[in-house]
Formats: C-alpha cells, sequence, structure tokens
C-alpha cells in the first residue's frame, strides 16, 4: 500500500462524489455504504498486478476494451503499452478511458476519466517504472522503443460488493 493519508482521503470523496451522481437505476444497485466498498478497501483489494479490462478509443473513435496488467499506485490506475499500439494512437486523439477490476459477484471497481501518455522522461514515470522493473525483470521502455505507461486520472470511480464486510479495511 503506497497511499499516503491524502490520497486515500482524495480517493474516498472521489468514490462519495461519483455514487452521491449516480443516476437511479445505478444507485439503486449501489446503495452507498450498503453495498460499496471504502478507499481504504480498495487499495487493499488492489495490491500488486491485477488483470483489468481497459476500455480505450482506437484512432476511428471506436470503442476497444482488452485485458491488461494494471497497477494501483497512489489511489490511481496505471497499465502500459508500445507508443505504437492501437489503443495509445485513440488515446492521443482522445485521452479517456475506463478501467474495470472484477470478481463475478463478489465485487467491482470501475473508474472512468482522462489518462495521461507516460513516456520515458516523463517526470512522474520513476516510480511506476520500478514497479514494473522489479515484477517483470524489465520495463515498458525495455519492451519498445516507444514503451509507454498510461494513468488512469479517474473523474469518476464506483465500487459495489454484496458483501462489503468480507473486504478488510
Amino acid at each position: 500500500m503506497r497511499e499516503t493519508a491524502t490520497e486515500l482521503a482524495e480517493l474516498q470523496a472521489l468514490i462519495d462524489r461519483s455514487h452521491a451522481r449516480a443516476r437511479p437505476h445505478m444507485a439503486g444497485i449501489i446503495h452507498l455504504g450498503k453495498y460499496s466498498l471504502t478507499a481504504a478497501q480498495v487499495v487493499r483489494l488492489f495490491d500488486g498486478m491485477k488483470t483489468i479490462a481497459v476500455a480505450a478509443p482506437a484512432p476511428n473513435g471506436d470503442p476497444l476494451v482488452a485485458p491488461m496488467d494494471g497497477w494501483f499506485l497512489h489511489g490511481k490506475f496505471f497499465f502500459s503499452s508500445s507508443g505504437d499500439g492501437v489503443r495509445i494512437n485513440g488515446l492521443r486523439k482522445r485521452a479517456r478511458a475506463s478501467i474495470a477490476y472484477f470478481d463475478g459477484e463478489r465485487f467491482l471497481i470501475n473508474a472512468h476519466g482522462p489518462v495521461e501518455l507516460m513516456f520515458k522522461g516523463h517526470p512522474e514515470v520513476d516510480e511506476i517504472d520500478a514497479i514494473f522493473d522489479r515484477h517483470y525483470g524489465s520495463s515498458a521502455f525495455d519492451w519498445s522503443d516507444e514503451g509507454v505507461y498510461v494513468r488512469l486520472d479517474a473523474d469518476r470511480f464506483f465500487t459495489y460488493s454484496r458483501t462489503p464486510q468480507e473486504f478488510p479495511s
């Protein structure tokens, strides 16, 4: 867990705002506080590499979704790709994506928002690059001349679990 107390508070505020703005259908499913997870539960649940579903635009705007290795760091999602990847080319034109991480009926974490493409030399890339290097023995910059990390800066963040009490906070 690398989140500071401030980052946890910011994530909780984002979750609360997102759930408060949910339309009636979604609000009737997630019941903030009853079937939702807290920021602390999300951070513990998302410790280490997880396979996430990433939805991003193709260059022509078509939606594309694919499983990717994802990391949660400082209250934000990260994944990597090659700079010439279809999704990256689409994100250059429309820098928004959605991420879902779920386990059937046990839980769902769903985030949407703008993305930051973090190429070699980006001022904030060192920490996530070191995490990838420790986990894989190489980094996105080793895999491709145009390796890139993508950070999702969620402006909507939803959580759901029918049994939130089973997840430690």
